[in-house]
């Protein structure tokens, strides 16, 4: 489905949605001013309970029609990852994705005893000059951490 026609039945639903709970507020303020809330067509008690689950339905369908867009928008993502990480050197790419796999922090010492220490030292100084990682002392080794822009881009 065209993601027009999605966006179309999705402003539908909501607008739907919104009208039911407008008229049946209204329709539950007029009784309570007249004072036949007990005796209307649908009991005021079951209204919660009722439009609870009407908004839960909406946002399923909702979630529904637009889950295809978000996974699409995913895998795209994934790839735009994988061309960016092509420009590294091999070892390079690997610290990446150790940082990745660790939600963008990593300790120096878990880097030196994949990699070694010296290269691992001099594959982590080469990021940090490039300003892809950034380190921070803690105790005898050092926090290795995405940067800013490059975890929000990386590690969402």
């Amino acid at each position: 489905m065209q993601v027009a026609k999605k966006v179309v039945i999705i402003a539908i639903i909501l607008a739907g949605f919104v009208f039911t709970v407008s008229f049946s507020t209204l329709y539950v303020q007029v009784h309570i001013y007249e004072g036949t809330a007990c005796t209307c067509t649908l009991p005021i008690p079951l209204l919660i309970p009722t439009f609870s689950s009407l908004g839960i339905f909406v946002g399923l369908i909702v979630y529904y029609l637009m889950f295809p867009r978000i996974e699409e928008s995913k895998e795209r993502l994934r790839k735009d990852l994988e061309v960016l990480l092509e420009l590294l050197r091999e070892e390079e790419k690997e610290v990446i994705r150790e940082l990745i796999r660790n939600k963008g922090k990593i300790l120096q010492s878990k880097l030196s005893s994949k990699f070694g220490k010296v290269k691992s030292f001099r594959i982590v100084e080469n990021l940090r000059r490039r300003g892809i990682v950034e380190k921070e002392a803690y105790g005898k080794t050092n926090w290795i951490k995405l940067s800013e822009k490059f975890n929000e881009v990386l590690c969402k």
